[in-house]
């Protein structure tokens, strides 16, 4: 009797850290590891090239320009910057997902896909002496418990032997959720966001930054404004999905 009970018990508790259903439609995922079925695996749209040199945003017309019109307008700030997939549907949920709703599971599917997308396209680790990831503010920490953008970081810095640089990069500004902004307003929000805590520790280093989504690229590039402060050498960007 008590093994049984136990045994409901621990059932029970797996299937709220592992449900049996599909994150996004509900139906069986049939065990799949990441948790969602192999139907919404297959919407999930992968950047492919030609890339915009910049910010690896699809190019729809190469022979036109190398640069999308986004970097042409903007001239980000960072060196280079890529994006395993594309922010349609399907993306949209699942960040949603993983960065409201606790779906942490997801970054097992999140950074394969990431992981997958620089072995095809031999993006160059090594070139990197620290990742670090895009900060919450404090409160915002607070109210969510977590930040999505640590975990993809915590797991390439594992992944590629790069040291994972924590709480040098802060942000010194609470802002408002970018998703509720217009393009001018994004700008406006981040302006002066961030600062390094000890600049010292990024003088003449390579760092990459890890985000889940960049749309106008302001939130990387008022980091990479910060990083530029602190004399940093190189500053690249990886990002789960792009707009």
């Amino acid at each position: 009797m008590s093994t049984s009970f136990l045994e409901q018990i621990t059932n029970g508790l797996l299937s709220l850290v592992y449900p049996d259903n599909c994150t996004i439609c509900k139906s069986p995922h049939t065990n799949n590891p990441f948790f969602i079925c192999t139907p919404c695996q297959k919407m999930i749209t992968l950047n492919l090239p030609p890339f915009c040199a910049k910010c690896s945003r699809h190019l729809r017309n190469p022979e036109k320009n190398i640069l999308c019109p986004q970097c042409q307008k903007t001239n980000p700030v960072f060196d280079q910057a890529w994006a395993a997939t594309r922010y349609t549907n399907a993306m949209k949920n699942l960040i949603h997902l993983f960065k409201y709703k606790n779906k942490t599971a997801l970054c097992h599917l999140f950074s394969n896909i990431i992981i997958l997308f620089i072995k095809n396209y031999h993006i160059n680790m090594n070139q990197y002496d620290y990742i670090i990831s895009i900060p919450l503010h404090p409160t915002k920490l607070r109210e969510r418990q977590y930040n999505q953008t640590d975990l993809l970081a915590e797991t390439l810095s594992k992944e590629f032997h790069i040291p994972l640089s924590k709480n040098n990069l802060i942000r010194q500004k609470y802002t408002k959720t970018q998703a509720l902004l217009n393009e001018k307003e994004r700008w406006t929000n981040t302006k002066d966001a961030f600062r390094i805590r000890h600049p010292s520790n990024f003088l003449g280093k390579s760092i990459l930054i890890v985000d889940d989504l960049i749309t106008t690229g302001a939130t990387v590039c008022e980091a990479a404004h910060a990083l530029k402060r602190a004399q940093t050498k190189y500053i690249g960007v990886l990002a789960l999905s792009i707009t």
